[in-house]
């Protein structure tokens, strides 16, 4: 699937969904009960992303060996729910380095219908990959562990980290491209005003818009931490930008399929944001 196949699927409909997750990662339900939920809450094109298998230990992401089983459940899920609702099948692929990312072959040949890239994991000083989504406690313990408290060197890894994974290309979607602030804003509140940590904002639109990928505004947060990503305040960046953008729940439970969806939508079209849908 290309970019401009997603483009004609969003053209028909807002209720579409292209990232969530199940028990084959760290989501909370079984594939046919998110399926169910999603066709429940009328949801017309959903998409499976369970965390990618990953070049390191991760409780977090799928395993390589479960990788048959997840294409044969989405086939079944794909077939039971046929004439309703879409089911489409992906990962999100985390970017690692250039070796590993959704650029490699072994992402790139396996038969998914589109591919979401992510970053979750910031290397230390010394070189160990370490996952900086989650919970702040977490986090603040490898700021001050293992990144020696240099918080402005996170930010700028995990940023570095989203630009090579757009310039080495593989994706279509690329996922929440400032989830680091998620946490590094708990620790520094004053962060996202910054103009060094704008100017990392205003390289990845850049870098979206040469690369032709669609930006997701990820609604995950706006229940719990009273957020997007990217930030609301970018939006308007992107729109200008006129890069294509999908809404995203990154659902984990079955009574979050559509969790922000709504409320974003509703914030895009009050920006004159060109939805294709009719109505």
């Amino acid at each position: 699937m290309s970019t401009e196949t997603i483009s004609n699927l969003i053209k028909e409909t807002n209720a579409y969904n292209f990232h969530s997750h199940t028990q084959f990662c760290d989501g909370r339900a079984p594939m046919e009960i998110m399926a169910q939920a999603a066709a429940d809450a009328g949801m017309k094109i959903w998409g499976f992303t369970p965390h990618s298998p990953l070049c390191q230990e991760s409780s977090c992401n799928m395993k390589h060996a479960d990788i048959e089983s997840y294409f044969k459940e989405a086939d079944r899920l794909k077939e039971l729910h046929d004439g309703r609702m879409k089911i489409l099948t992906s990962l999100e692929i985390d970017f690692m380095s250039t070796d590993f990312g959704p650029h490699i072959d072994y992402f790139q040949n396996l038969p998914l219908d589109y591919r979401l890239g992510s970053v979750h994991f910031v290397p230390t000083q010394g070189g160990i990959w370490l996952d900086c989504d989650g919970n702040h406690e977490r986090f603040d313990r490898y700021l001050q562990n293992d990144y020696k408290g240099d918080l402005r060197y996170v930010v700028e890894k995990y940023f570095e980290q989203v630009l090579t994974m757009i310039e080495r290309g593989g994706s279509d979607i690329l996922g929440h491209f400032d989830k680091i602030a998620g946490n590094a804003a708990i620790s520094d509140p004053e962060l996202e005003d910054n103009s060094w940590y704008e100017a990392l904002i205003d390289d990845v639109i850049s870098h979206a818009q040469s690369a032709g990928v669609f930006v997701e505004i990820n609604t995950k947060s706006l229940f719990d931490k009273e957020r997007f990503f990217p930030a609301q305040r970018w939006w308007q960046k992107l729109i200008d930008a006129k890069i294509p953008l999908v809404v995203n729940s990154d659902a984990h439970y079955p009574e979050r399929v559509n969790t922000g969806r709504d409320e974003a939508i509703k914030i895009l079209g009050e920006m004159n944001y060109p939805f294709n849908y009719p109505g």
